[in-house]
């Protein structure tokens, strides 16, 4: 797929070795299938591609063996120089147990989920927890998927200084007809919840490409960089966006795709939004 591939893939290597075959399975419910030795081999053979290790927290993912997958993954992330990225939502352990595991760099994603065990407690506020995951350096990433992001999870955090370190889409076949549709519409729906753009922007260039280690030669436009460009429109205008629970929110923005450059090369952008995005009820100004 990545050699095929014309957008730039930069994998996390899954602990899991089968990933998710059967929504009847979880990945890690068998502990054959978390192997230290075989995933630093992986990483080995491909350290020009591999940019960090991916764990699965979920209870339909990892069963009883919450404990040895984070542990499992952690140690290879370690031994190989780089770092984890937990997906959380469900979890069968404190999430609080979970984030204080975390390094400088390493990241947690979905964390504006509204299931159980997210970054809000019982009483609505962020968990000190987090707070203190974010001062050490642990990158808080969006991730929205099919399920794991909610408007009020999302506004409650950012009203307590909680912010995402990394906007990204966790786009797939599930939700590309909604409610993700794309990066852009992802975007926008921060632009609607009070984000600057500079903030959106940054989240979705300079903070991935420095979580991944290749701050300089991705995520800006400096001499000597990769010139891997998106141009997007800000189109102004009263816009609905929906959140992975259904819940809406109404914004004055959004981002639209126009054209791209990858390596130097311009193709017109190519992007039209799938039937059913996010729609415009007054009139658009360019």
């Amino acid at each position: 797929m990545i050699e095929v591939s014309e957008t730039r893939i930069l994998p996390f290597l899954n602990i899991g070795a089968t990933g998710m075959l059967s929504a009847d399975v979880g990945e890690l419910e068998d502990v054959r299938f978390i192997d230290r030795a075989r995933a630093l081999a992986t990483i080995e053979a491909h350290r020009d591609l591999i940019r960090g290790v991916k764990v699965r927290l979920s209870r339909q993912q990892v069963g009883d063996n919450v404990r040895i997958a984070l542990r499992t993954a952690l140690e290879t992330a370690e031994a190989a120089g780089l770092p984890i990225m937990v997906h959380v939502g469900d979890t069968p352990i404190p999430l609080d147990d979970i984030l204080r595991e975390l390094r400088r760099g390493d990241v947690l994603t979905h964390c504006f989920h509204g299931r159980e065990q997210g970054v809000l407690d019982e009483r609505g506020r962020v968990r000190a927890e987090a707070g203190r995951a974010v001062g050490r350096g642990v990158n808080f990433d969006v991730g929205h998927g099919v399920g794991s992001f909610a408007f009020a999870v999302a506004r409650e955090a950012l009203a307590q200084d909680l912010r995402p370190g990394t906007i990204s889409s966790d786009l797939h076949v599930y939700n590309v007809h909604g409610p993700v549709f794309d990066l852009a519409t992802t975007m926008s729906k921060f632009l609607a919840l009070g984000l600057a753009l500079d903030d959106v922007a940054r989240a979705t260039t300079e903070t991935p490409a420095r979580t991944i280690g290749a701050l300089g030669e991705l995520g800006t436009l400096a001499a000597g960089a990769a010139a891997d460009v998106t141009l997007l429109r800000l189109e102004h205008g009263e816009f609905e966006f929906a959140d992975a629970r259904g819940d809406t929110v109404k914004g004055a923005m959004r981002l639209v795709p126009v054209r791209v450059v990858k390596n130097g090369v311009a193709r017109p952008a190519g992007l039209q939004r799938p039937r059913g995005g996010p729609t415009s009820v007054s009139r658009q100004f360019g």
